[in-house]
């Protein structure tokens, strides 16, 4: 019997702005144009950084088709947020192959990710010839250009020369002399954007007087000897010189060592805690009773300073115990100026005569740490003494020296004098091993051999070096040989990439009348992208090159806004945020006064009070737009439960939260489907009841762990289950129900069993709600074969539905599912604990399935899993994250299924799974083995036939990727059945 379920949707409009409702901010914007690349381009990445954090490094990783990592670079943008990759060549085995790869960035919290393909056809740059045809060109060109840009006659002569260096000086020269900005709109449009940022990062370093002309002039001119470079073809030339400009212009006036963070309050009561409970260290009675004073009296940020340098000296002197056990006489030389020295430091009476013998402490500790360089290299040498390499026989003339020096040591300061040498030789070996290594890992994986030649002819020069000073030299020479760098750009997404720059900007700044304006302009650009791969009309063209034109005049106008938001309007937008956040706070510390008795009152207040302060970190950290969508949650969720608590205080026994309204609510649905199934329940329904209950539970644990994304889902299936199941059947009657979505009407149409056929019978609906009350009736004919039809205005409530039908004596029943539309509003962090909530119900289905009894029976697993719902119910994806890891662990631990008949184990590592084992036979003769692979959903992924020797040993090695998560290995051998647990990470 069919049924249509009925889906009502109301549609609200909300006039307040988009932005305020933003979840997850994007702060890194890339020039991204990652179409097809052919097998060998190089591939370069250009973008900004909206928000930048002095001591943050940008993290790029490129990964293959088959999830192996291709790439991987560290980078540090430009002050202005700026940032171009190192080459990124794709060639060779890992990074040659075809297919899908993604990009993933990285810097501090934020992260973006795209991807591109590669073909299967093959790369290749010009040829020199080529090179010097398409430069001539480019000369002559430039030189027409300024001609008619300048209205002067050509500054260079006819005769072109047929030099490539030559060229490039010409060129160069062009710029130096006639530089223009018009000039810079003839650059090729893929690499623009990287050119105009050098430039310009160049000139604010000249107009601040951070640098001199000349040097400004040469950054300028390694500038145009890239553009050079790449209008002509040689790409790979142009980005290396390009990265170059980053690099000098960051280095014109490098940043300083950040000073530590300044510890805050409760961290500098937890150190002065830990100091109390030290033992074993050098503070006397009278420095740990001092300590103790510190903190009693609650002055610990007066004292940082001096807390910092007594765990400095403490941390040094628990190594120098350790050192000084070792046996030798260089050691021993450490070993008694410590002695003698450390009962003076515990005499000390004060915190500040301690800190005064920190020199002494420091110099023995940096001692100690060169006999420890001094350790790896006679580590070294002794393991290449029965057949000495070209680089030992380099080091042990040096060494001999060292050593005879270091025999005839009489006190710590002849070892500090040798510093130099020490340091010197085991950069040598350093360098070596990170050559050997480089060229090691290459060949394996097969990357350009090019690459691979030049860093075994760096390795050749290291173990021909004639001197440990020229092995030095080549230690700059590999750091600078390791990527190369190029990128494709299009003229339209270069206008994409400036409105995806603003928008960041706009978002900091909260400004949502620009970003309305960027908004519309990003939307142009879509639909501009989509015509580009169709065939629009020639109307469509004319119209969306009208909207193009506005978006170009509008950027400059958008920027130029955006730019005039000084340090003043910053104050003013913040000085908002913050007085809404600190209206909040007092709000809190009113309702006190009269609700702390309440339940749970002043736990709600305590975690309240922690997220006004997420408030104000936002606005120290300068994101704005993300402090101010915080804020305004918390007024929301402050309003919703303040109101709960004025309307039924005693209501929860746990108290109100913004969770915990919503678990009332879910819960109050879970109760009517209950009551529903009270009240309709027939016989029929017997045959679902245990498929029903199973639903339910899983509903209530979503909901107690506010997992309520899935929650919603699981509610709609209970109501999509009760609709097709708890109906109510009778042989006499058939009808169905379905929905006029355009007049809102239910249509009601079926038959009826006649005995008589000559008159027309009464038939009678009545329609309940959930509750059993009754929500309307109507009475109406059937034909006189049996026949109805009728129809009338459907409920809009969201709710179950029953439609009782009466002939006769005899009754049916349907139910119409009129679904609910939940309209909560879900931010990224919820979205990311629906996923660990989603793993979490996983792997607890998959224990129970393939653990068994030691599963229920375990008391660790009833630990960790409580520990993993507390996380939940406190919104602390790290413990949750943390603690699922150990639940695997635990599985993997305790919940193989063994047996003295027969074993199984599973090993896993670079994609190839290792399966072994063993059955106990009576009779020699080879057997077939079946053995089954489940993931931690529950399903079969691989099914393996092996065959046992004749002492029943076996073994078979699977190369294939799993995708990452836990996985059961499971062998059956007659009626036993074993297991092993294995995790790919």
């Amino acid at each position: 019997m069919g049924k249509f379920p009925v889906v009502l949707s109301l549609m609200v409009i909300l006039l307040m702005p988009v932005y305020a409702t933003a979840q997850s901010p994007d702060r890194i914007t890339i020039l991204d144009d990652f179409g097809s690349y052919e097998s060998g381009e190089p591939l370069f990445i250009y973008g900004t950084i909206a928000s930048i954090t002095d001591d943050s490094f940008l993290i790029m990783q490129i990964f293959n088709p088959q999830g192996d990592l291709c790439q991987i670079q560290q980078l540090m943008p430009l002050s202005n947020g700026v940032f171009i990759t190192d080459v990124i060549p794709l060639k060779g085995r890992i990074c040659g192959i075809s297919g899908e790869y993604e990009i993933k960035l990285f810097y501090g919290d934020y992260a973006k990710s795209t991807t591109f393909t590669v073909s299967s056809s093959t790369f290749s740059e010009p040829n020199n010839d080529e090179k010097i045809s398409m430069a001539q060109k480019l000369v002559n060109d430039q030189a027409s250009l300024i001609s008619d840009l300048f209205n002067v006659s050509s500054p260079i002569s006819n005769q072109t020369s047929n030099n490539l260096s030559e060229l490039e000086s010409t060129y160069v020269n062009l710029w130096t002399e006639f530089f223009a900005d018009d000039l810079i709109l003839d650059v090729d449009p893929l690499i623009r954007p990287a050119v105009s940022s050098s430039l310009d990062s160049v000139q604010q370093l000249l107009d601040d007087d951070e640098i001199s002309f000349d040097i400004a002039k040469s950054i300028d001119e390694t500038t145009y000897t890239a553009i050079f470079y790449y209008q002509i073809g040689d790409k790979t030339t142009a980005i290396d010189l390009l990265s170059d400009v980053f690099v000098d212009i960051r280095n014109v006036n490098p940043e300083k060592t950040s000073n530590q963070k300044t510890p805050t309050f409760d961290e500098l009561e937890e150190t002065l805690l830990n100091l109390m409970k030290k033992s074993d260290t050098v503070m006397s009675k009278p420095v740990k009773n001092e300590v103790g004073f510190i903190f009693a009296r609650g002055t610990a940020p007066i004292y940082s300073d001096e807390l910092s340098e007594l765990i400095d000296i403490l941390s040094k002197s628990r190594y120098l115990d350790v050192v000084s056990r070792k046996q030798s006489d260089l050691y021993r030389l450490v070993q008694n100026d410590w002695e003698s020295l450390k009962p003076s430091l515990m005499s000390k009476e004060s915190i500040a005569e301690l800190i005064e013998s920190k020199t002494r402490v420091s110099e023995l500790h940096q001692a100690a740490v060169l006999l420890r360089e001094l350790d790896n290299v006679e580590r070294f040498i002794s393991n290449d003494s029965e057949e000495n390499s070209d680089l030992a026989n380099l080091i042990i003339p040096d060494w001999d020296n060292l050593e005879t020096d270091l025999a005839l040591a009489t006190s710590v300061q002849n070892i500090l004098d040798s510093e130099s040498e020490i340091i010197q030789m085991a950069q040598i070996i350093d360098i070596s091993s990170r050559i050997n290594k480089s060229v090691e890992i290459s060949q394996s994986s097969g990357i350009d051999s090019s690459l691979v030649e030049d860093w075994k002819s760096l390795l050749e020069r290291v173990e021909n070096a004639e001197s440990a000073d020229e092995i030095l030299e080549i230690v700059s020479e590999f750091d600078q040989s390791m990527t190369e760098l190029r990128e494709k750009r299009n003229p339209l997404l270069v206008l994409e990439f400036q409105y995806n720059t603003m928008k960041q900007k706009a978002e900091l700044q909260a400004d949502y009348e620009n970003l309305f304006l960027i908004d519309n302009a990003l939307k142009i650009l879509d639909t501009a992208k989509q015509m580009e791969s169709g065939n629009p009309s020639i109307t469509r063209i004319d119209r969306i090159e009208v909207l193009l034109t506005w978006v170009s005049e509008k950027a400059p106008q958008i920027k130029s806004d955006l730019d005039s938001y000084d340090k003043d309007a910053f104050k003013v937008r913040a000085s908002d945020i913050l007085q809404r956040a600190k209206s909040l706070e007092n709000l809190v510390e009113l309702s006190l006064t009269k609700n702390r008795f309440l339940p749970n009152y002043i736990e709600f207040t305590d975690k309240f009070n922690e997220k006004i302060d997420d408030v104000r970190d936002l606005v120290i950290k300068n994101d704005l737009d993300q402090a101010d969508f915080l804020v305004r949650e918390l007024f929301v969720e402050w309003t919703d439960v303040s109101q709960a608590y004025a309307n039924d205080p005693l209501g929860s026994d746990v108290g109100y939260t913004a969770d915990e309204i919503k678990r009332i609510e879910f819960r109050k649905k879970l109760d009517a489907f209950s009551n529903m199934v009270s009240t309709f329940y027939n016989s029929e329904f017997s045959a679902y009841v245990d498929e029903y209950n199973k639903m339910m539970d899983d509903a209530n644990e979503l909901i107690s762990i506010a997992n309520f994304v899935d929650a919603e889902s699981k509610i709609s299936q209970i109501g999509d289950y009760l609709s097709e199941y708890l109906v109510l059947e009778n042989p006499k009657i058939i009808y169905d129900i379905s929905f006029d979505a355009e007049k809102d009407i239910w249509v009601l149409n079926g038959a009826t069993e006649k005995s008589v056929f000559d008159r027309r019978e009464n038939l009678y609906v009545t329609i309940f709600n959930m509750d059993g009350s009754t929500h309307s009736s109507l009475k109406f004919t059937d034909t006189k074969q049996g026949n109805f039809y009728t129809q009338w205005i459907a409920p809009t409530d969201p709710g179950l539905y029953v439609v009782m039908l009466q002939y006769q004596d005899s009754k049916a029943t349907q139910i119409v599912h009129v679904e609910e539309e939940f309209d909560y509003k879900y931010s990224a962090s919820d979205l990311n604990l629906v996923e660990l909530a989603r793993e979490f119900e996983e792997l607890e289905s998959f224990a129970e399935k393939f653990g068994g009894d030691d599963f229920a029976s375990n008391p660790r697993f009833s630990s960790v899993i409580t520990e993993i719902k507390a996380g939940f119910i406190d919104k602390d994806a790290a413990s949750v994250d943390e603690n699922i890891d150990e639940l695997k662990l635990i599985i993997e631990r305790y919940l193989p299924i063994r047996s003295r008949t027969a074993v199984i184990e599973a090993s896993y590592e670079n994609d190839k799974l290792i399966v072994s084992g063993a059955v106990q036979k009576t009779i020699s003769f080879r057997e077939d083995l079946f053995v089954d692979i489940f993931d931690q959903r529950g399903n079969l992924v691989e099914a393996i036939a092996l065959k046992d020797n004749s002492s029943g040993l076996f073994s078979e090695i699977i190369s294939e990727p799993f995708d990452p998560g836990l996985y059961v290995i499971q062998l059956e051998y007659h009626d036993l059945r074993v297991t092993d647990f294995f995790n790919v990470k």
